[in-house]
């Protein structure tokens, strides 16, 4: 999928993702995440929109996820995946932010997951699949000089292990949809 049509596939599932209602954004989660100290670089301007909030706002506010309630989280979750797809390797972890959950975190991540809607799930399986044949590809770009200098042969099965993580999640994201 070229890029500008995933870009408008996220666009387009999230638009209407309303606000969160009690006005808890990603600068009430990431204050919350500084203990109540706002130590913030950009400026808050409440109220906006996921697809209003720059790069540098969402960086700011890197931890606000683990805060966010399951509306918030829904609303900022797009925001989330354009910055990996526009500024690779940023501080948010959308892999982290997508998969299942362990079991301190399985419930957490169900009530967050279970926010989004056919169309939603149907975007973040088309990030998770651009994602992983991305990975693929910067790995087996750069694999066999990086292990050449390590004394190593590569070989296709030396993947990174956030391949795994993404693989798993695409699987269980795969499987939320089918079972939605």
């Amino acid at each position: 999928m070229p890029l500008t049509s995933l870009e408008q596939q996220i666009h387009d599932a999230f638009i209407d993702a309303p606000f969160p209602a009690d006005g808890y954004d990603i600068y009430a989660g990431q204050t919350d995440d500084d203990y109540g100290q706002p130590n913030f670089t950009t400026e808050h301007l409440p109220g906006r929109r996921w697809h209003e909030i720059s790069p540098e706002q969402l960086l700011d506010c890197q931890s606000a996820f683990s805060y966010l309630r399951p509306d918030g989280w829904r609303h900022y979750l797009p925001a989330a995946l354009m910055l990996e797809i526009n500024q690779p390797y940023s501080n948010i972890n959308v892999i982290w932010l997508l998969r299942e959950g362990d079991d301190f975190a399985k419930q957490r991540q169900a009530s967050l997951h279970a926010t989004l809607d056919a169309g939603q799930g149907a975007a973040v399986i088309a990030f998770l699949e651009y994602y992983i044949a991305r990975e693929r590809n910067i790995h087996a770009t750069h694999a066999h000089h990086r292990y050449a200098q390590a004394g190593m042969e590569w070989t296709e099965e030396l993947e990174p292990a956030r391949l795994e993580d993404a693989e798993a999640t695409l699987e269980y994201w795969r499987g939320r949809l089918a079972d939605g």
